[in-house]
Formats: structure tokens, C-alpha cells, sequence
């Protein structure tokens, strides 16, 4: 899937790709997704990059579309970053800002990162998955069932609230 004249909403589009590309496996395998997209990750340090204070980027390179990732920051942010830089690919933003921590919480009024955001927990939180898991019972908790889609429990729990599940 690639920007097109038309855009779906975050959540449709994030459907199309887990249709398209997502082996129906819990946690949502991002770098196999993407590489099937043909975007690349790049890990960043800012231990060795000083000037890399982001949690990640998207840019379109001459090799292709490449996402950058800061992996001095938790895995489950890193997971998010990936997320919602597919997302500006995927939904097309041409010129997608420098991303820090604050673009990604639920209040950021910009609407493209508002959509990369929606597009991001649609892709790793499955509305249909979350709600298949929740409904099993199998888990006791907002941060067991993050581990199980390796999110924060934060966004687990926006997540439930979003989709009107009973926390658990």
C-alpha cells in the first residue's frame, strides 16, 4: 500500500494493511509488515547521535521509504514510533515533522499526528484482536493484556476506552 490521490481514515487504513500484510499473530510483527510494504527501518541512537533527539521519523530516501526509530527509548515506544510512522506513509503525509515523546499523546492537536496516532494503535491493537482477547478472559489486567500486544499499558488502556471494553 502506497499514498494514493484517495485516503482512507487511520482506522480503515490501518485494516487494509493488517489485511494485506499481518499474519493474524499476536504482537503484531511491525518489521515484517513493513519490509512487506517495503519500508525500512533504521535504528538510531542518540548515545552515538547526539543530534537525534526524535523518537522517529519517516522520510522518503532515494533507496526508498524509511522509517527512523531512537532505540534509546522502551521497546513498546519504539513499537508505537514504527506504528505511527507507517502511518504518515501510509495515509500519505509528504512531509512528516521530526516526531518527540509529545507527539504521540492523546491531546497533540496537529491532525496529521492525530491521525498517524489513530492509524498507530488501530495497527497494533486490532480492534477485532482486542476484542476477541478481552472476550477469552484470559488475562486479569490492563498490563498483562498490553504484554500480549507488547504496548504500554497507557495505550492499552486508551485503547479499551476507545472501544467502549470494560477495563479489566
Amino acid at each position: 500500500m502506497s499514498a494514493s490521490s484517495f485516503v482512507p481514515s487511520p482506522a480503515m487504513a490501518a485494516t487494509q494493511v493488517l489485511q494485506q500484510h499481518w499474519n493474524g499473530q499476536l504482537p503484531v510483527d511491525l518489521a515484517a509488515i513493513a519490509q512487506r510494504m517495503g519500508v525500512a527501518i533504521r535504528s538510531r541512537s542518540p548515545f552515538e547521535e547526539p543530534s537525534f533527539p526524535y523518537s522517529g521519523y519517516f522520510e522518503q530516501t532515494p533507496s526508498g521509504p524509511c522509517i527512523h526509530v531512537n532505540i534509546g527509548e522502551p521497546p513498546v515506544r519504539q513499537r508505537f514510533t514504527v506504528a505511527h510512522e507507517l502511518g504518515h506513509y501510509v495515509l500519505g503525509h509528504k512531509d512528516s515533522p521530526r516526531d518527540s515523546a509529545q507527539n504521540f499523546g492523546s491531546g497533540v492537536a496537529d491532525p496529521l499526528e492525530r491521525a498517524a496516532n489513530q492509524f498507530a494503535a488501530e495497527l497494533l491493537m486490532p480492534s477485532d484482536a482486542v476484542r476477541r482477547v478481552v472476550a477469552s478472559g484470559q488475562f486479569s489486567s490492563v498490563n498483562e493484556l498490553a504484554q500480549a500486544f507488547q504496548v504500554s499499558g497507557v495505550a492499552m488502556g486508551y485503547r479499551l476506552n476507545n472501544l467502549q471494553l470494560s477495563s479489566l
